[in-house]
């Protein structure tokens, strides 16, 4: 099952039996007994005392250990998150990019999307799949850029984290977890639809590890722009928080009517130059990527970030 389908078939909201809850059917009970069920539509009730967008910051790469409480901020919700101009140049993000393109035959196609790596957001529940091709994706990392690209993602990450280390995972007696994925969304239909992560990492099955290690509630979603488009592509924010998300979105998988359910909510979009990073609660907040067009594809490198469930580390991977 591809990364695209597993978002499709898992509504944001399922139903769950209780393990012990006792299941009666209509055809065990008196037909006296049966009233004919009516099924309300979802609601689409949004509370006005809601929370709403709050601070962002812009800083610039050498002031970015001038906020070395970011990450708590983050958790606390005291602020969405921030843009970080300038961690790497445009060079040697182009180089990186150019790079991945000769592996273009080791490319995941999903049609509006194509990723150059795995992710574990994509993989099986049991993680097999993502540890059989992690080394091979890590080795290539390692080769596609000429300035250390990963440990300077842990450089940010530390500084923002209060000096904490900043660590790609790893499961014992599995392997290391992958620290970014390219992604190409083409031009003329490229596009990323409305989510959160709160919606699927705390429940699928392939974050259970993850689960275990690091604090995936409102977790961080981060990326560095290796090339923008000719038009469109940009991140957008709703001002809607997952906890607000009224039920006839929560209903949904991702999809272009769910898209359409959420333009009632007013969105920000967030500028970004080549080499500029983002970091921001992207477990939280209602998110979607801009529909690409022109001839350029829009490209970015990142992944996921957390805490550690002790609080003395942060995980990044993808």
């Amino acid at each position: 099952m591809g990364l695209l389908d597993r978002f499709r078939s898992k509504p944001g909201t399922q139903a769950v039996v209780q393990e012990n809850e006792p299941l009666v059917s209509a055809a065990a009970t008196p037909a006296a007994e049966v009233e004919e069920e009516t099924l309300s539509p979802p609601s689409t009730e949004v509370d006005p005392n809601r929370p709403h967008l709050g601070e962002w910051l812009d800083v610039p790469f050498a002031e970015v250990s001038n906020h070395p409480d970011a990450i708590e901020r983050i958790y606390a919700g005291t602020l969405d998150g921030m843009s970080i101009r300038g961690v790497f140049t445009e060079e040697e993000v182009a180089t990186g990019v150019l790079r991945a393109r000769s592996h273009a035959d080791e490319f995941n196609d999903y049609g509006k999307q194509i990723f150059f790596g795995t992710a574990i957001v994509g993989a099986d529940d049991d993680r097999a799949d993502y540890y059989a091709a992690a080394p091979i994706i890590n080795d290539r990392v390692d080769e596609l850029f000429d300035v250390d690209f990963v440990g300077r993602i842990g450089q940010v990450l530390s500084a923002v984290g209060g000096g904490r280390p900043a660590s790609v995972p790893s499961e014992e007696g599995r392997g290391d977890y992958v620290p970014i994925t390219i992604r190409f969304l083409p031009p003329d239909g490229g596009v990323m639809h409305a989510h959160t992560a709160n919606e699927f990492c705390n429940s699928w099955g392939s974050y259970e590890h993850l689960r275990e290690i690091a604090r995936m509630w409102n977790s961080l979603s981060y990326f560095v722009v290796g090339q923008r488009p000719d038009s469109g592509g940009e991140l957008v924010l709703y001002d809607l928080m997952w906890d607000d998300t009224p039920e006839d979105v929560r209903a949904l998988p991702m999809s272009e009517e769910r898209d359409g359910l959420l333009e009632r909510f007013g969105k920000t979009p967030v500028d970004l130059q080549v080499g500029d990073m983002i970091l921001f609660t992207g477990g939280r907040i209602w998110h979607r990527v801009e529909p690409v067009h022109g001839e350029r594809e829009r490209v970015t490198i990142g992944g996921f970030a957390a805490l550690s469930q002790d609080e003395e580390q942060v995980y990044f991977w993808s």
